[in-house]
This record gives structure tokens, sequence and C-alpha cells, in this order.
């Protein structure tokens, strides 16, 4: 009898010590009851889930399940003691939206590092078949330090540190823009800029991704005319004369591939940016019509 008693003190003070860390504490019988409020788990949270966390908790000693109410993910996590079940409830909607972002990032990896490679692997079999050139050589390892950087880059986005350097992002959006200078010249376009030296806390290699993103945006979509990027310490502009935004996407433009009916691509580029404005506390804007589009990303 001592020792049942002591059993039973012990799990009362292991639901207590639980339930600090957790929202809600559920006591289910083995039919399912729950204790207190005249209905069965499955009849309180509506998913087979839980009623196979259930079954498992009274076969097994243990079940958990998820389910997703107005918006947020909770995580049941339960245990047997004695006759009965309890269920722990803890909310994991920030872990689900870390997954989510992950899942992105691999999406966005995939997207951005497929250009550098198709050059390296063009190169790679010309200096093959043609003996080696020192110039194809020279764009392989320029690709693959260009991957190294994406690489390092995207990783960034999951250690966001306390405070950003200081960083003159003027010779970082120069370098970015050169990369697309003959691209744009082989479709008739003028790519003009005006670069101010800055001091912003930012993490450069993130800052050069969405300015190439942004840029790598007004080539595919302006057939002639020119790009315009602006620097200062308040704001980057980059502006095209292109096509602009279809209007049945403009509200959804940063969301992942939400892309207009002219589009190719995946629609990944403006949420990438949307993500590094984001970890970087700035904020994005645009404006677009037929006659060309501006996105702003004010500091």
């Amino acid at each position: 009898m001592r020792e049942s008693r002591q059993s039973g003190e012990l799990a009362i003070d292991w639901i207590r010590e639980l339930g600090k860390s957790f929202e809600e504490i559920l006591i289910v019988d083995e039919r399912g009851e729950l204790l207190g409020k005249e209905q069965k788990l499955w009849e309180r949270y509506p998913c087979p889930e839980a009623f196979r966390a259930h079954r498992e908790l009274f076969e097994r000693g243990e079940g958990s399940f998820e389910f997703e109410e107005k918006g947020r993910n909770y995580l049941f996590k339960g245990k047997k003691v004695g006759k009965f079940g309890v269920f722990l409830r803890e909310e994991i909607t920030l872990k689900k939206e870390v997954e989510e972002l992950k899942r992105e990032v691999i999406s966005t990896l995939s997207h951005q590092i497929k250009t550098p490679l198709t050059v390296i692997r063009g190169n790679a079999e010309i200096a093959l078949e043609f003996g080696s050139q020192r110039k194809d050589i020279e764009e392989i390892v320029k690709k693959c330090i260009e991957i190294e950087e994406i690489l390092k880059g995207l990783k960034k986005l999951f250690e966001k540190p306390k405070k950003f350097p200081l960083v003159n992002l003027r010779p970082v959006a120069l370098e970015c823009i050169r990369e697309f200078e003959g691209r744009a010249r082989e479709k008739g376009i003028e790519i003009i800029h005006s670069l101010k030296d800055t001091n912003v806390p930012a993490e450069p290699t993130l800052f050069k991704q969405l300015l190439f993103n942004l840029i790598d945006n007004a080539v595919k979509f302006t057939k002639k005319g020119r790009i315009e990027v602006q620097l200062t310490h308040e704001y980057l502009k980059v502006s095209d004369t292109g096509i602009g935004i279809d209007e049945e996407i403009k509200e959804r433009v940063f969301e992942k591939f939400v892309k207009g009916k002219r589009s190719s691509g995946q629609g990944i580029g403006l949420s990438v940016v949307k993500e590094i404005v984001r970890f970087h506390g700035w904020k994005v804007d645009f404006e677009s019509s037929p006659k060309g589009t501006t996105f702003t990303v004010y500091f």
C-alpha cells in the first residue's frame, strides 16, 4: 500500500513538474474520456492521430500527436500513469516555421547554384576535350568560390548575430553589378548605378544575394532600356524599364513559388529577398507598372 501511495505521489510530482513547461494537462481514461471535460480526447481534438496516440499510450505506455488550431501548431506528449493517461500540450508553431524555413533554404540553394554549376560543367568539358585553357579554368575556380559564398550566406540565415558589423555596401554592390554587365549588354540593356559609400549594419554575403536576386529579376523581365541601382545610407533601390509585375500576383509577390504568367523561373528569388530583409530587420517595398518596376530596401 505504501509503495502504491509513493508511486502515486511520484506521478503527481511528475505531472506538476512537466506542467511548468506545458500549456495544458489532459488526463484520459482507457475509453478516451477526458477527466472533467465530459468528452473524449478525439472529440476535443478531432483527428485520427489523437485516437492512435491514445491507443498507443495504453498499449505501450507512451503516445503523441500533433494538432493545428486557429493557425497554431501543438504537440501532445502522452504517458501512462497508473490507470490513466496524461497528455501534455506544447505549442510548436515556431518550430514548424523553422522547419519550413529550412525547406525553403534547400529549395533556394538548388535554385541559386544551378547557374554556376552549369558554367563549371561547360568549361570543364571544354577543357577536357580541347586541352587545358587557362581562361576556362579561371572561370571554374571563380564559380566554385561563388557557390561557396552562396552556401555560407544561406547558412547564416540560421546564425543571426546579436549585432551586425558595420559594412560598406558599395564595393559589395559594385561587384554584384559587374557580374550582370555582360548578360545585360547581350540583351541591349544598360546598367547604370549611383552608389555611395555606406556604413550599414549588415551581413555582406546575404546583402549580395539580395541584390543579385533583384538585378537577376530586372534583367529577366526587361527586353530593352535600362536598369538603375542606387545605394545610400538609407536605402537600396533597383529600377528597371521592364514589363512589370502582373496585377494578380502583386499582393503575394514575396511568397514562395508565386510568379507571373510570363515567368519561366521557379518563383523563389523574391521570397529569398524578403527573408534576408526580415533577417536584418529592414523593410522592402515595390512599385510596378507595364513601364517598369522599382524595388526599394530600406535599411
